[in-house]
């Protein structure tokens, strides 16, 4: 029989606990979202047979915390109809169109479009009310140079995070406040002091969107979003800069499911070039991470999932139909996961 295209990573309590119990949805209190850019893209078929099959029925909070585009995929889930608008974004995604020069402006442009498609008429207060959904939207508050209109402090600052960061990961708060913008009805489940002390704002109608923009602002790809409304003053920047793969010590009793693109976790953006950095173990104890294998990452067109810069590397038309085959490829792993449930082999298949 073939290798399943998709991998389960337990944390030693996770383990234990699907071991004992089966895995069922009842046993997650949160739902993670990684930042990623366009590789949300092998994710899409996945979200949409979990969401449509779990938690439809449920009662208590499930939070859904994330960073970057991360926010997006829950933006579409928090929607009255998941599947649908996970259909949306899927479909405009792949349709996207940028031949460059394009300015961060235009291209932030582009995203309010994208948002637009996701939340629709009534998306944006879906989200906020839902009925059990509580989204926590993580972003940065530039410190320092890093200020509203200061390209060049934008820049320094940046190079001088990157280099702290490479001796310790917490001078990243030197440069950088992590802030959460949270649903209003429940906090956040996870320290708001330790390892980042972290502004905690309450999510509203007036800084939904702009908390989504700032969570996904690339420095010099997108504008930061300024005076971010219900917090402190200052430069708003993509989550990812602190939490790009959420190292993060949960505090929610039960378990964390994680649909991530890749077995490796980077616990900040500037870690990507440092293989040394992993996310402590009592982030991951009790997490349940689902992701594709290497196998079948291997095997798709270029050995990779779709990434940012594919925009560069290739010709709209080749990036679009590459896009669109691996999408396709991807209903393997959402059969994957709703055979495995069908089966109630989630036990045998587990890693950890």
């Amino acid at each position: 029989m073939p290798p399943s295209p998709l991998r389960l990573i337990a944390g030693p309590e996770a383990a234990a606990r699907i071991r004992a119990e089966g895995l069922h949805e009842e046993m997650f209190d949160i739902v993670a979202a990684a930042s990623g850019g366009a590789k949300w893209l092998a994710l899409t078929r996945l979200d949409q047979a979990l969401f449509d099959h779990w938690f439809r029925n449920r009662t208590r909070p499930l939070h859904l915390v994330g960073s970057s585009i991360g926010t997006w995929r829950f933006a579409c889930l928090a929607q009255t109809d998941p599947v649908a608008a996970c259909k949306r974004f899927e479909q405009a995604y792949l349709d996207y169109a940028v031949e460059p020069p394009v300015t961060s402006a235009e291209l932030t442009d582009h995203c309010r479009e994208f948002l637009s498609v996701i939340f629709g008429q009534n998306g944006g207060t879906a989200m906020l009310d839902h009925p059990f959904m509580r989204a926590s939207i993580l972003a940065v508050r530039g410190r320092g140079v890093i200020s509203p209109g200061s390209k060049l402090g934008l820049g320094l600052g940046m190079v001088a995070a990157g280099l702290a960061n490479a001796v310790s990961r917490r001078s990243l708060g030197l440069f950088f406040e992590r802030t959460v913008l949270h649903d209003r009805r429940t906090p956040p489940p996870f320290s708001l002091t330790v390892p980042f002390p972290t502004q905690a704002v309450a999510l509203t109608a007036d800084n939904l969107l702009p908390g989504l923009l700032a969570s996904s602002a690339v420095p010099f790809v997108f504008d930061g979003v300024a005076d971010l409304a219900g917090a402190r003053p200052g430069l708003y920047l993509d989550g990812g800069i602190i939490d790009y793969h959420l190292d993060i010590d949960w505090q929610a009793p039960g378990l964390v499911l994680y649909p991530h693109f890749g077995a490796r976790l980077v616990p900040g953006w500037f870690d990507k070039a440092l293989r040394w950095r992993w996310p402590g173990a009592t982030s991951l104890s009790r997490t349940l991470l689902i992701c594709p294998s290497d196998d079948f990452i291997g095997r798709l067109p270029h050995g990779k999932i779709p990434d940012r810069g594919d925009f560069t590397r290739l010709p709209t038309a080749e990036r679009q139909r590459y896009w669109r085959y691996v999408v396709a490829e991807t209903d393997r792993l959402a059969d994957a996961w709703l055979d495995m449930l069908a089966k109630g082999n989630a036990a045998d298949l587990l890693e950890g």
